[in-house]
């Protein structure tokens, strides 16, 4: 993983594997704390005390081992906390669902650029539509919220799956970070990225 959306996009599409049909997830960057925090929360199958203690093992994966036979994501993402001075915190339950919090001391040198996060956004939202998303996104006092309720009052299914539409939605989306981030580097006098 090159960047803190990276993981974002590849731990709440764990999620979307996991048979999830609500998924929360909340980005939230505070430059005078110099913290990067991303939590996503599940309703899909979760886990049993086994798999939790195997979880972070790069030789483990639930998918079937004609498709692949290691496991990356967890692993690689504790590692990068892990590199700031951060971690990864995870709460799962068998049949109930799956937490997963990791923080980023951005201050630190080893910590990765946070990259295109309304790009990660979009394909989340883009991506399955079985799933009902709720997004949050905060950078120190801003924030923006987006989910499949308000998509759904503006955008049709049909909508959904046009190219232009698909196209405005990643704009507004790239508006809101860009108001965000410039609204709190303003407010904070940090670049926020």
């Amino acid at each position: 993983m090159r960047t803190i959306a990276d993981h974002v996009l590849d731990i709440a599409s764990n999620s979307v594997t996991a048979g999830a049909t609500q998924i929360w997830l909340d980005i939230d960057h505070d430059p005078s704390g110099h913290l990067f925090v991303f939590t996503v929360r599940d309703n899909g199958c979760g886990m049993d005390a086994d798999r939790r203690t195997r979880v972070f093992d790069p030789f483990f994966t639930t998918r079937p081992h004609s498709i692949r036979r290691f496991g990356l994501g967890l692993p690689f993402l504790k590692e990068n906390t892990e590199l700031t001075g951060g971690g990864v915190d995870l709460k799962s339950v068998s049949g109930e669902g799956t937490t997963v919090r990791a923080t980023f001391h951005t201050d630190h040198i080893d910590c990765l650029p946070f990259g295109d996060l309304a790009s990660s956004i979009f394909a989340l939202l883009i991506s399955d539509g079985a799933v009902r998303w709720h997004i949050h996104r905060a950078e120190g006092n801003l924030a923006y919220s987006v989910g499949t309720e308000e998509l759904q009052a503006v955008f049709s299914s049909e909508e959904m799956s046009d190219p232009q539409a698909q196209l405005l939605l990643l704009e507004f989306l790239r508006e809101q970070e860009r108001d965000v981030v410039q609204g709190s580097s303003g407010e904070s006098g940090q670049n926020g990225t």
